[in-house]
């Protein structure tokens, strides 16, 4: 059976929520830029944000125990200073490669 066609404007919602978050990704990409040292950045990704809630994916284990266990709060405070026009309630990690969804 074939699925009803979806309204253009049901595309074109999809398309401009998908650039806002974009536009948030990048400001938090940039604050974590200024947060993290040169040799810790390139192992870690936004890959997600919603609802205040910033989910970032580590690929190297240490560095993963390290901002989840012992810096998670610091930098969450660190990113609501660079970015307080989207101020975030939680900042998760988790580690990249283990089938998180």
């Amino acid at each position: 059976m074939v699925p009803e066609p979806r309204p253009a404007a049901d595309f074109l919602r999809d398309i401009l929520q998908q650039a806002g978050r974009s536009k948030s990704r990048s400001a938090y990409n940039r604050a974590l830029d200024d947060i993290l040292t040169a040799e810790q950045r390139p192992h870690c990704q936004v890959v997600g944000c919603r609802g205040g809630r910033l989910v970032v994916e580590v690929s190297a284990a240490p560095l993963f125990a390290e901002l989840s266990g012992f810096r998670r709060e610091e930098i969450r405070q660190r990113i609501n200073q660079l970015v307080p026009e989207q101020p975030l309630a939680q900042l998760t990690f988790r580690l990249g490669g283990t089938g998180h969804v």
